[in-house]
């Protein structure tokens, strides 16, 4: 049953009925109701029985269809299901960026469960701990990667494939829910470990069906080249694949800008999601690839109005999208759309603009109030794409979903610890953090987690983490380390060990070992007292 929509905030523009949408097919449009609209799993198959002979998936030299993909997928979740997968399970798919990795995430979806995806180049203690966390069922995996340690069911697709092989390739008849668990994505914690966040079909698909905000179809090629780890790896591959568009898998785990240029002008990518970071870097690098986009969506970081101006300018007829979401609330929930007339900002910043259909933001004060334009309070985010929570985390989660006064009764409403204001033409202008968690490169990093990971290391007795921008443009990592009992770290030994431990954009690229950390008079950390590491030292 449609439910009304909440009273808007001042400033919030007007928009259509978050409930009922219109959604593309081709070139024919239908009706969409939520309680009618299928999981995840479901939408796939629906496209790929209408376009069965499009080319879903692009790797290297492989050309993947819609038939192929969907038929692997069903023969995969049939194995899942013989080795005990069922709704409510979660399944951990370990795998390089290819055509497994994406026929293994829709197999888990069409066996009923939830996926989590191991990036192959976190540490292995960082994945073992998720394991844990979730309580996988199941560990798709390859042979060549990294052996984890975990009681589930180990599933080796470079052994078992010859009998995946041989099972039915039709589709099996497992209900899904539309608030089932579809997957947990893990970002950094405060407490010093990763939270798993637990969202349903609906969050997802409530950004990829019927909003206008991006253009979404078949004749989109999109480029998948965010890490796993990252909430855009979603939108990345399930914006083409549920529309009959293009995924063109990029090789490797790591981000390169060079090879994005490339993939972009052999495969005709029409369509680039980048942080603003590396928005900025291959307009720098690689304008020429901005003549081949249709559209190009930057998302994690303030974008750079300099930059952004200069994109439209070059090329008018960009549609240029700046997004706004937490993983929270499962992709964009809110976002701009560019012009060249307006691309100056005045000199400002770029706005997140207003939340796309089926979503809600709220800008309020310390009492929950809705603020009016001009004046900054902090960003909450409602509708249905908010998640259920983080996995096994009751506290944490109670504190961070709560209960939404301007939304129907039982409502929720995710409190996002970023300030903001409704500037005078009804869109949304980014202030910052109101905690100290940070966006470095597009990546959500929580100074916390790794300040707790320096100090489990034996001769550190204190940590502070910070990011330095000692030079424009040049944001990275610091991390401040005060020497315990044994005197001073080493700091090069210091180094490998977080890297053994953290992701790759969580290692600090300096280190500096201080006899106290600075504080201020009432007892908090002096950031503006933290020296300024040495260059090319690395401390």
């Amino acid at each position: 049953m449609s439910q009304p929509s909440g009273p808007r905030a001042p400033g919030r523009p007007p928009g259509r009925s978050p409930y009922r949408q219109r959604k593309r097919v081709g070139a024919a449009a239908v009706t969409v109701t939520d309680e009618h609209r299928p999981g995840l799993d479901g939408l796939f198959a629906g496209q790929a029985a209408r376009t069965p002979h499009a080319i879903a998936l692009v790797h290297e030299d492989q050309r993947i269809t819609y038939a192929e993909l969907d038929v692997w997928s069903n023969r995969l979740a049939r194995h899942l299901t013989g080795q005990g997968v069922m709704p409510g399970c979660l399944v951990a798919i370990h795998l390089e960026r290819s055509p497994h990795l994406i026929a293994s995430l829709l197999a888990v979806l069409k066996a009923g469960a939830g996926y989590t995806l191991l990036d192959p180049q976190f540490p292995a203690e960082r994945l073992n701990t998720v394991l844990v966390q979730t309580r996988s069922a199941a560990l798709v995996t390859q042979a060549h990667l990294t052996q984890l340690r975990t009681e589930a069911t180990v599933i080796d697709l470079t052994r078992e494939t010859p009998a995946i092989s041989g099972l039915s390739g039709a589709a099996g008849d497992v209900p899904v829910h539309p608030e089932a668990v579809a997957c947990v994505m893990y970002t950094s914690g405060s407490t010093g470990a990763p939270k798993g966040v637990a969202a349903s079909h609906r969050a997802l698909t409530s950004t990829f069906l019927g909003p206008d905000y991006l253009r979404f179809g078949p004749e989109q090629t999109y480029l998948q080249s965010s890490p796993v780890s990252w909430d855009a790896f979603a939108l990345e591959a399930f914006g083409p694949l549920l529309h009959g568009g293009t995924c063109v898998l990029q090789p490797g785990q790591h981000t390169d800008p060079h090879q994005i240029a490339e993939l972009v002008a052999r495969h005709r990518v029409t369509t680039l999601q980048l942080s603003a970071t590396l928005f900025n870097q291959m307009l720098d690098e690689h304008p020429q690839v901005f003549a081949q986009l249709r559209e190009a969506m930057t998302a994690g970081e303030a974008a750079s109005p300099a930059h952004t101006a200069r994109a439209l300018a070059d090329h008018p007829a960009l549609h240029l999208v700046n997004g706004y979401g937490p993983a929270e609330s499962m992709g964009f929930t809110t976002t701009y759309t560019l012009t060249a007339e307006a691309g100056a900002h005045d000199g400002g910043s770029v706005p997140i603009g207003g939340p796309i259909p089926g979503k809600h933001a709220y800008i309020l004060d310390e009492r929950l109030r809705p603020l009016p334009p001009g004046i900054p309070g902090e960003l909450y985010v409602a509708g249905r794409g908010l998640a259920h929570g983080y996995i096994g985390r009751t506290a944490a989660t109670a504190e961070q979903f709560v209960a939404n006064p301007h939304g129907p009764p039982g409502s929720r409403m995710y409190r996002t610890g970023d300030l903001a204001r409704w500037n005078q033409e009804g869109a949304i202008e980014y202030l910052g953090r109101a905690d100290r968690q940070l966006k470095l490169r597009g990546f959500r990093v929580e100074p916390g987690e790794i300040e707790s990971t320096l100090v489990r290391y034996g001769s550190v007795a204190r940590a502070a983490v910070v990011v330095r921008e000692d030079r424009p443009g040049d944001r990275r990592l610091v991390a401040y380390v005060v020497p315990g009992e044994g005197g001073d770290p080493d700091i090069a030994a210091l180094r490998r060990y977080t890297a053994a431990v953290l992701p790759d954009f969580m290692v600090p690229s300096a280190f500096v070992a201080l006899d106290a950390l600075p504080l201020t008079a009432n007892g908090k950390l002096d950031h503006g007292a933290l020296p300024a590491p040495r260059r090319g030292t690395g401390s």
